[in-house]
């Protein structure tokens, strides 16, 4: 894998790129409020799940605030100890959201989840709006926190949409395990988009823009995850290392489960 995969200047270089394709970026509120608009042309979801290292956040917002590009930032529960740093992320013109793992957290406890969804979404909206909310995968957990919805409704939380299951038909790309393919990737799927089938597998950054050159489709949704961006060598390879061990226990998982 080369040194300047997975940096802060390569996210950089990628959303230059989808610029001059001809792409605009929006959020997953700005899309869902506006579908009609966004499907005449190409657009790109940019979705940013916060899961570990949340400073990482505004290193992200900072460098789209100066392409003005507004993006989604979703953040887990634990988030909620640095304020600063969710508002910050909102002052600078992004929508943030809620990343949530109630089902796991709750053991599968229906009414709890439901009473953790309720008081985690309060005080999130105690930071700033939140209109979408985004399902952690939680891999290691035996629970699918995307269940939640199989009793609760979006309307009930005053919610217009859900970063999974709210959008359909586009091309799905997440940088999960290091990586634009599905190879290491659990549960951060897109339900009932169609797997495509390519001629190379787009696994780097470089591979994901040759394959927006090369077929320039209309509808992407791109996901990433900031804590795995890094700015200098250490942390790039701190951050190799780590998801290079979360993809052996992916491994372990998959074969443990069947």
């Amino acid at each position: 894998m080369e040194l300047t995969d997975f940096t802060l200047n390569q996210y950089r270089t990628l959303l230059h790129h989808l610029q001059k394709s001809g792409y605009t970026p929006v959020s997953v509120h700005q899309y869902l409020s506006d579908k009609k608009n966004y499907n005449s042309g190409h657009f790109v979801i940019l979705r940013h799940d916060i899961d570990r290292r949340i400073h990482k956040s505004v290193q992200f917002a900072h460098i789209e605030s100066q392409l003005n590009i507004s993006a989604s930032y979703y953040f887990r529960f634990h988030a909620l100890q640095n304020p600063e740093i969710i508002a910050s992320v909102s002052h600078l013109g992004h929508e943030i959201g809620y990343h949530y793992e109630v089902i796991s957290r709750a053991s599968g406890d229906l009414n709890q989840a439901k009473g953790l969804f309720e008081e985690d979404l309060r005080k999130f909206r105690d930071i700033g709006p939140v209109h979408t909310v985004c399902m952690h995968g939680a891999p290691l957990s035996g629970f699918d926190n995307l269940s939640f919805w199989d009793t609760n409704r979006l309307e009930e939380f005053k919610l217009s949409g859900e970063g999974f299951f709210s959008i359909q038909n586009v091309q799905y790309f997440s940088d999960t395990g290091r990586s634009w393919s599905s190879l290491h990737n659990l549960r951060d799927k897109l339900p009932g988009n169609t797997a495509i089938e390519f001629n190379s597998p787009v696994v780097s950054t470089k591979d994901l823009m040759n394959y927006i050159s090369e077929n320039h489709p209309s509808r992407l949704y791109l996901v990433t995850h900031p804590e795995r961006w890094s700015e200098g060598r250490i942390e790039w390879f701190y951050s190799l290392g780590f998801d290079t061990l979360c993809n052996i226990g992916k491994e372990i998982l998959k074969e443990f489960r069947g």
